[in-house]
């Protein structure tokens, strides 16, 4: 037993550890801990990468400062499958590039070994487990891996809800994400996080649907929408899907060229002093009945290289519906691009397939 835990850990977790023989009580032993999380973390507490936590209590929340090293792993059961900050709750995951932070199934045998015990019977699938639901200020996710989630009624794997995160060179495979309602959500959903929220230098692969925003998040060109290491690894639905709750009340700017913003709200203003500004050769997608306003007093700076168009639109960077060639683009697709100063929609040539 390692002591460094029995002064933070134990009234929280049962901790295993292995004897020279390869003997405990655990289901794996590769000279490794193994936590077993069977309460919420309620004061300030450390996690270390000599041990692998299994996340095994119904909601687990953090409800203090849960500090996690790097190289340190992270698995969920499918009978306790969720991870949320509450209260004052802080997560502080910040890995680095040689020893990330990973956040995976039970299942998965490639991180840590198999806990599970099953050795090859099981292998582990998008939608092993639920999610980490971020509600306090604060939380810092770097260099961390989000594997196989999104079996919530949201279908993300981490999702920043109404507060201000930072997100960097993460990495996310394997996940769902998709639609579920009117509402499109990604595996890193972002859909009602706070306007300072930080998403960049982060990594999408082999997700259903990577990414979703509330469309006052600045989005810059760092992020990346295929393996580094296999360019044919994208994504099914592969695009940032925006939506407003807030709409645009700041200078916000949207650079990201690899996949297309895909606007799926029928009401979304930009309004008056605030300003939304394209970079060269970003591209804009609209589900059915949306729109953009441009309201009195506002700015929307695009250019020739800019593409306005349908969802089904696989012409410009790609299948971002993820049907394939079920469908095809046509006019009346979208509401279109309405400009409350001239009191009309707009008829630039870099629109397509709208209604006006």
């Amino acid at each position: 037993m390692k002591f460094k835990y029995l002064l933070t850990l134990l009234p929280l977790f049962f901790i295993c550890s292995c004897n020279d023989d390869g003997d405990s009580g655990c289901t794996d032993c590769n000279n490794t801990n193994v936590v077993v999380i069977t309460d919420d973390v309620v004061v300030n507490t450390t996690w270390y990468a000599d041990s692998i936590y299994v996340i095994k209590a119904w909601d687990f929340y953090v409800t203090a400062t849960l500090t996690i090293q790097p190289g340190t792993i992270i698995k969920f059961t499918a009978d306790g499958p969720f991870m949320g900050t509450s209260g004052s709750g802080t997560i502080v995951a910040n890995g680095t590039s040689s020893s990330p932070i990973v956040f995976t199934s039970y299942k998965d045998d490639a991180h840590g070994g198999d806990q599970n015990g099953d050795g090859n019977a099981t292998a582990p699938a998008s939608r092993d487990w639920q999610e980490v639901l971020v509600q306090t200020n604060g939380c810092t996710f770097r260099h961390c891996k989000f594997l196989y989630g999104g079996d919530g009624s949201y279908l993300s794997t981490l999702n920043i809800y109404d507060v201000n995160a930072t997100i960097d060179n993460c990495t996310f495979a394997y996940n769902h994400g998709g639609k579920s309602g009117a509402f499109y959500y990604g595996a890193l959903d972002a859909m009602n996080a706070s306007e300072n929220t930080v998403i960049t230098n982060n990594v999408f692969y082999e997700n259903n649907l990577p990414l979703s925003i509330e469309s006052v998040i600045q989005i810059d060109n760092s992020n990346t929408f295929h393996n580094p290491d296999n360019a044919g690894e994208i994504n099914k639905m592969n695009g940032i899907f925006v939506y407003s709750y807030d709409d645009f009340f700041k200078a916000v700017s949207w650079e990201e060229t690899e996949v297309p913003f895909v606007i799926n709200d029928n009401d979304l203003w930009i309004e008056s002093g605030a300003s939304l500004t394209l970079a060269e050769n970003v591209v804009l997608k609209f589900t059915p009945t949306s729109v953009i306003v441009i309201g009195i007093g506002a700015t929307f700076n695009q250019n020739a290289s800019n593409a306005f168009t349908s969802f089904k639109d696989d012409s410009r960077l790609g299948d971002t519906n993820g049907d394939g060639d079920a469908t095809g683009p046509m006019d009346g697709d979208w509401d279109g691009i309405y400009d409350d100063n001239l009191s009309a929609y707009l008829a630039w040539s870099t629109i397509s397939y709208d209604s006006h």
